[in-house]
C-alpha cells in the first residue's frame, strides 16, 4: 500500500518530460571503468579457440559456450552480464540419402 505523499514522488509514469533529465551515474569509478577496458581490449589467446573438423577436410574455428560463459564472469562477475540471440541465419540443409539432416546456422 502506497505510503501517504507518494503521490508527490516523481516515478518513470509521472516525471515532467520537460525538465531536463539528469545525467545518468555510473556505478564504476573510473579505475574499474580502465580496468575493464583493458580487460576487454586484449586479444583471446589460442587457449580460447577450439576446431573442429569442417567439409571438405578442413578445420572449423570457433569460441566454445562454456568458455565464453567463464570468461564473462571473470571479466564481469557473475550476473554482471547478459546475452540474446540477435540473429539467426541457415547456412546450409542437406538431406542425406538414410533420412538424416545436416543444418548449419550462424548466430549473432
Amino acid at each position: 500500500m502506497p505510503a501517504p505523499g507518494d503521490q508527490y514522488r516523481d516515478t518513470p509514469a509521472t516525471t515532467n518530460p520537460f525538465l531536463p533529465a539528469a545525467p545518468a551515474i555510473s556505478q564504476y569509478t573510473a579505475r574499474e571503468i580502465a580496468t575493464l577496458q583493458s580487460r576487454l581490449d586484449k586479444q583471446l589467446g589460442p587457449e580460447y579457440i577450439s576446431t573442429r573438423p569442417g567439409n571438405g577436410g578442413g578445420k572449423v574455428h570457433y569460441l566454445a559456450a562454456e568458455k565464453v560463459i567463464n570468461l564473462a564472469n571473470e571479466v564481469f562477475g557473475f550476473n554482471g552480464w547478459s546475452s540474446s540471440i540477435q540473429n539467426v541465419t541457415i547456412d546450409f540443409v542437406d538431406e542425406h540419402e538414410n533420412g538424416k539432416v545436416s543444418l548449419g546456422l550462424s548466430t549473432i
